[in-house]
């Protein structure tokens, strides 16, 4: 059933995660009067006080949208974001070890603008927007090549392989430094914007118009793209783990599909429908 709000309706939403327990959830999806947004915290992030950094960014994000100004700026919004993660997380002294840190895509209704910061998708009607990062194409490259060659060889089987945590996949050597190249002000190809409480480059401040778009989809990457309805989405991502659960022939395959799980990640999507009479 669709929840109707002033200006937009929410027509479907899902909020999900493989890991068979809602509190290690890392994902977030926010719906206020002014704001739709899906955040996706980091899993490779550390645990800070028994809480995963995933866990705690993604939620430091969601407090600052419940109570931000519905005519704030996509910039505002982020430094307020990044603040609040600063302040959850405190002092940071060890650089090697990743921060806490959050992916994110808002819909402001009164700007009637998307904000993205991160590899979460977006879809404005029939307009898909993909968050895919670089440096994400080489790791799953990489960790596809890796367990291919392991079953080719014998040295594996998809049985042993489905069983590996993301955290233990091949890519881990790259995961575990990858945020040397997260804010930094340059156009190497591997740096990234992520909100990890440290200043976001304008570069990585994505600011789409939106003022057009009727349907709007926000997504996390726990699915490929962000597709027209969620059914569909579940549709395709039946279709992944019928034909690839070890996720070594798709792009996104960034780690296998739990056993007797129907999603891969944490999975989050909402659909809404603005009213374009709405001029608030």
């Amino acid at each position: 059933m669709a929840v109707v709000l002033a200006g937009f309706s929410v027509l479907e939403s899902l909020c999900a995660t493989p890991k068979g327990d809602d509190e290690k959830n890392e994902d977030r999806l926010v719906i206020t009067d002014d704001f739709v947004a899906v955040i996706d915290g980091a899993t490779s992030s550390v645990t800070i006080n028994g809480v995963s950094g995933g866990v705690l960014a993604a939620q430091a994000v969601a407090d600052v949208l419940a109570d931000l100004p519905k005519d704030s700026t996509a910039r505002r919004f982020l430094d307020a974001a990044s603040q609040k993660v600063a302040e959850r997380i405190g002092a940071w002294p060890d650089r090697t070890k990743a921060r806490p840190s959050a992916s994110v895509v808002v819909w402001s209704r009164a700007r009637e603008e998307i904000w993205r910061v991160g590899d979460c998708h977006f879809r404005l009607d029939q307009a898909e927007y993909s968050g895919e990062k670089n440096i994400d194409r080489i790791a799953y490259a990489f960790r596809r090549a890796v367990l291919r060659g392991r079953v080719a060889f014998g040295l594996s089987d998809d049985a042993r392989e489905l069983l590996v945590p993301t955290l233990k996949q091949p890519f881990m050597p790259l995961v575990e430094v990858q945020h040397a190249f997260a804010n930094v002000d340059c156009p190497d190809p591997l740096a990234y914007g992520i909100v990890d409480g440290r200043f976001v480059p304008d570069r990585f401040l994505e600011v789409f118009p939106a003022d057009f778009a009727t349907d709007i989809i926000l997504c996390s990457d726990g699915f490929p793209e962000a597709f027209p309805t969620l059914a569909e989405g579940l549709q395709a991502l039946a279709a992944l783990k019928r034909d690839d659960p070890l996720m070594v022939l798709a792009s996104c395959g960034s780690r296998p599909f739990p056993p007797a799980q129907p999603y891969y990640d944490d999975t989050t999507y909402v659909r809404i429908k603005r009213d374009l009479s709405d001029a608030s």
